[in-house]
């Protein structure tokens, strides 16, 4: 399964689907413009620069 990033905000969210992969399970996406979204791989890992979403990911910050 992919990840999407929100490149705006550094925000590292899950998936939705195959049909809709630039939008997450949490929905925190649905608003955001195409040009701030960029779907990567799961192997993608959190940086200073990037966190995970708190309602994607157990046990994480952000929304």
């Amino acid at each position: 399964m992919n990840h999407v990033l929100n490149e705006h905000t550094k925000t590292l969210h899950r998936s939705s689907d195959a049909l809709a992969p630039n939008r997450t399970s949490c929905g925190a996406l649905r608003n955001v413009p195409d040009r701030h979204v960029r779907v990567v791989g799961e192997d993608v890992q959190p940086t200073d620069a990037v966190d995970r979403c708190g309602r994607c990911f157990e046990g994480e910050g952000g929304y």
